[in-house]
């Protein structure tokens, strides 16, 4: 019986310390919350659209493709403020990803804060791909700190694999914090 009033104020405490979260849905590759960004596929964003970095650090951040079809090539500019920023690495991701290695290269204009990502499938027998996955692996140093936004460019330029241009609906926007 002495056991009951320790064992309830326990549990009464336990209880009143869970505090129910809403959870906050802020994945820009989720639909409904892209959507809610005026981000419509198919479109070129970036993941995640928000990143946290120190400086010195390397910064993160993935061009996808969302709901894209029969994808042939793509020449993708990334605006980036080159006071804030430098370009580190790129790699391809992979949607482009085959048993044929895609043909892929960047041209990194430092002076103009712009870095243009190239990337096809060669041959007779080109490859298309479709669906939603990451072209490129960006890496960014930080040259200053503070707020310094990313986009890709609406002069993307996106083909099929007969050479046809398709549209795209919406182009990501990010920010790199760097503290």
């Amino acid at each position: 019986m002495r056991w009951i009033k320790p064992i309830l104020l326990v549990g009464w405490l336990g209880f009143m310390a869970c505090e129910i979260h809403e959870p906050i849905f802020d994945n820009s590759l989720d639909l409904e919350a892209a959507d809610s960004k005026g981000i419509v596929p198919p479109a070129i964003v970036f993941f995640p659209d928000r990143v946290e970095a120190s400086y010195g650090k390397p910064a993160h951040v993935d061009v996808y493709a969302m709901k894209v079809d029969n994808v042939g090539m793509a020449q993708i500019p990334v605006h980036y403020d080159a006071a804030k920023l430098a370009v580190r690495s790129v790699t391809a991701g992979s949607l482009f990803s085959d048993e044929n290695s895609p043909f892929f290269v960047t041209d990194n204009d430092t002076e103009n804060g712009i870095l243009t990502i190239y990337i096809t499938f060669l041959g007779a027998n080109s490859k298309s791909v479709g669906g939603t996955g990451d072209i490129a692996n960006i890496e960014f140093s930080a040259k200053s700190s503070g707020e310094a936004p990313i986009l890709i460019s609406q002069e993307t330029i996106i083909l099929d694999s007969s050479a046809n241009e398709l549209s795209l609906k919406a182009f990501g926007k990010g920010i790199i914090d760097v503290r």
